[in-house]
């Protein structure tokens, strides 16, 4: 009790405010977002005791899914049959080799950007493209715009 004495008046000489910690507990209704699906196909039934993280606050869920965005990406259309894709220098992935011999997309592990030799290239089969020098112009203006802050 002397060592608890000499604690407490240390810690009251050093001008230190102590709050109060309340145990009531508050019901909330669950919010508008609890129910929606995410990305990952997470959602909870109405008597999942999984809710209860949610009480009191919603649940984030973003409506813009990354396998949509890659989806609605432009294929790049390539000249050679090797290519690389990095999504921008030391703030993109490791650089990534494209063999783009065979006569199909082939998709970038890390990023998802299609790529596809010019002469197995079908605008109605593949949808829109852009060149291998337009993507490296995106990439590389999206490093340098990243790297000025």
């Amino acid at each position: 009790m002397a060592a608890l004495t000499r604690v407490c008046s240390r810690v009251c000489k050093q001008n230190v405010i102590v709050r109060a910690l309340s145990t009531s507990s508050k019901v909330c209704s669950a919010e508008e977002n609890v129910g929606k699906q995410t990305h990952t196909g997470q959602v909870f039934d109405k008597d999942d005791y999984r809710r209860v993280r949610f009480v009191g606050k919603d649940k984030l869920v973003n409506p813009q899914w990354a396998i949509n965005l890659i989806a609605e990406d432009p294929i790049v259309v390539c000249d050679t049959n090797h290519v690389w894709s990095d999504s921008g220098g030391p703030l993109g992935h490791p650089k990534v080799y494209l063999n783009l011999d065979p006569p199909e997309v082939q998709v970038c592990g890390y990023s998802g950007r299609k790529f596809i030799l010019k002469k197995y290239y079908d605008k109605t089969k593949h949808g829109d493209s852009i060149s291998y020098d337009e993507y490296l112009k995106q990439v590389r203006a999206k490093y340098s715009s990243q790297n000025k802050v």
